[in-house]
């Protein structure tokens, strides 16, 4: 049997963070799941394929990115459980269909997992897709952690049918890729015959019916916007009058930098990032005499903390990224956060000594060698990723 697929709740088990994701969906009940595989998402299809041999569970390949999410959509709204992933550039192949789903919406609880890179570790760019959320009017959870990330799938089911929408999870390398411990919960079982409605006035999307359709998404938008405010993925701790706001894996660095630096300060994380908990974020702004936003990638969050306090007239210093803070560039590190956390709030920093590397070899992939030879002139060595993933180019 797949070590994913015991029945066995309560056993602790070292997964890889997509084995958890891959967990959580089968502890979530997932029936049918589809993908177009790219790193760093793959292993979360490799493992749920495996298991389709095994299981209940359907799982399909897709032609791409836009076919594997067509095909679940219609799962979807036959009432199944469905799962489609991908990484972060394949939602660019999938955005068409993606921006009227969240118009027609599912019957049956639908995630849409978008596997982001900073760092360009196997990608082309390191685009943040929280941007997605926000242009789609899609809900959009984010895990802090390989066990959290199985536990937000399964909250990812619940409200997506709770709000009859796609809810997008957007994790990140740093998520998919590392080790830890994670507790099994009990295994739902899933419901694996659909049933499609006919609904012309959801599912057809003329002019006529998408615009009801819009005032309808809109109003799911307001629903969720309630259950971002009291969610318990959005959570407050520590005590002081310097405050932090922050999302992904960068929660756990600034928890790290708070606690060597001895600073009394407050951190608020967000989980649960489209719709943003506005309330919550404002009542934690009138707590602070200064802010610090730290997230992996581009403003998404600082941008809308700034407007929140200019709504209440609030003038306290709220930074982000600056040339001589955070960068829109790469994934961060703990040494670093707590570098640029220790220069904002004006407290005592010593770096610590880094270890002497003079006398290691160079990574082989440091000084790539020249491939002209292998290859025609002009022609794309593909990756181990597909198009996707790394390539080298031969020039004319």
């Amino acid at each position: 049997m797949h070590k994913l697929l015991k029945d066995s709740p309560g056993e602790k088990i070292m997964l890889l963070g997509n084995e958890a994701i891959a967990r959580g969906a089968i502890e979530a009940g997932v029936a049918f799941a589809t993908t177009y595989p790219g790193t760093p998402s793959s292993e979360i299809s490799l493992n749920l394929f495996q298991m389709s041999k095994e299981s209940d569970l359907y799982f399909e390949y897709g032609t791409n990115e836009k076919v594997a999410l067509e095909v679940a959509a219609g799962a979807a709204n036959s009432g199944l459980r469905t799962f489609c992933m991908m990484k972060h550039v394949g939602l660019n192949v999938a955005a068409d269909p993606l921006m009227t789903l969240a118009y027609v919406g599912v019957t049956g609880g639908m995630v849409i997992l978008t596997a982001d890179d900073p760092s360009m570790f196997s990608s082309q760019n390191e685009q943040d897709n929280r941007y997605y959320a926000k242009f789609g009017n899609l809900p959009m959870l984010e895990p802090s952690s390989v066990p959290e990330a199985r536990d937000m799938i399964k909250y990812a089911f619940d409200l997506s049918e709770q709000l009859s929408q796609p809810v997008l999870l957007r994790t990140t390398t740093r998520i998919n890729h590392s080790n830890a411990y994670v507790t099994f919960g009990d295994i739902k079982v899933p419901k694996t015959k659909g049933y499609f409605k006919r609904d012309p006035q959801r599912c057809v999307t003329v002019p006529a019916v998408s615009r009801q359709l819009h005032v309808k998404v809109l109003e799911k938008m307001d629903k969720a916007k309630a259950i971002s405010e009291t969610s318990p993925l959005n959570t407050i701790e520590g005590k002081g009058r310097f405050g932090i706001i922050t999302n992904g894996v960068s929660y756990y660095y600034a928890r790290d930098a708070v606690k060597d630096l001895g600073l009394d300060a407050q951190i608020l994380r967000i989980g649960f990032s489209n719709p943003l908990p506005e309330q919550k974020i404002k009542a934690f702004l009138k707590g602070c005499d200064k802010v610090l936003v730290i997230e992996e990638g581009e403003p998404f969050m600082e941008e809308a903390v700034k407007a929140f306090a200019q709504e209440e007239g609030m003038t306290l210093p709220i930074q982000g990224k600056s040339k001589t803070l955070f960068s829109r560039l790469y994934e961060y590190d703990p040494a670093m956060v707590r570098e640029k956390t220790a220069a904002f709030f004006k407290v005592p920093y010593t770096p610590t000594t880094k270890i002497n590397t003079d006398n290691i070899p160079p990574h082989p992939h440091a000084a790539p060698q020249p491939l002209l030879g292998l290859l025609p002139q002009g022609h794309l060595l593909r990756g181990p990723a597909g198009r996707q993933g790394h390539g080298h180019y031969l020039p004319q």
